[in-house]
């Protein structure tokens, strides 16, 4: 991964902690991510048009391209343009286009550093929005050094109430799942055998 990518200061990371699970399932694709850059930036509606050509340019395609054009408009009109309305963030028709009607769950550009830089972004959104893992990643930010396994697991018993109640689940939900899916997208060191962790800034 690009040692330029990352998600964004401790708020960032607290903002998302805070969002029920089912919220995040709409930001787990490139194109939803930019649309709501594109929103987000732009004064008012956007045409689909519009909204068409912005996706072809931040994706560095063709905008003449009229088969890609066609098919990045398909793709928006009948899968995210509708998850999008249906998770409350944006109002949209085929006549008037779409405008944002609510706040993102997280700043879209926080998300979008991550497409500009890194090539398995997909995998990257899709390991990282997960409640218990954005407490783990803010829990890591937050207190400089390493950090033991058996610590993190108190404190996400806690203090997050997606995690499982008791630490020693925690330990073994952390130790099987969120901490092996974190350092594969290079956010953390995880020393298996010692059971530290550390958190990798960018």
């Amino acid at each position: 991964m690009s040692s330029d990518a990352h998600l964004g200061g401790s708020s960032e990371l607290s903002s998302l902690t805070g969002v029920p699970a089912e919220r995040y399932d709409v930001l787990r694709h490139p194109h939803r991510i930019r649309l709501l850059e594109v929103l987000e930036e732009s004064d008012g509606r956007q045409s689909l048009t519009e909204l068409t050509t912005a996706l072809l340019d931040r994706e560095d395609d063709d905008p003449g391209d009229g088969k890609r054009r066609h098919e990045i408009r398909i793709e928006l009109v009948h899968n995210h343009l509708p998850r999008l309305a249906d998770a409350d963030l944006i109002d949209w028709n085929t006549e008037d286009g779409a405008e944002l009607v609510a706040e993102p769950p997280v700043c879209p550009s926080a998300l979008t550093v991550l497409l500009e830089n890194d090539h398995d972004v997909e995998d990257l959104v899709s390991q990282v929005l997960d409640p218990v893992r954005l407490r783990l990643l803010e829990e890591l930010e937050q207190r400089t050094g390493p950090h033991t396994l058996e610590e993190l697991a108190k404190r996400l018993a806690t203090h997050e109430p997606a995690a499982p109640p008791d630490s020693e689940r925690a330990k073994i939900d952390l130790h099987h799942s969120h901490l092996p899916a974190l350092a594969d997208v290079d956010l953390l060191e995880y020393d298996r055998e010692a059971g530290l962790i550390e958190y990798e800034s960018h």
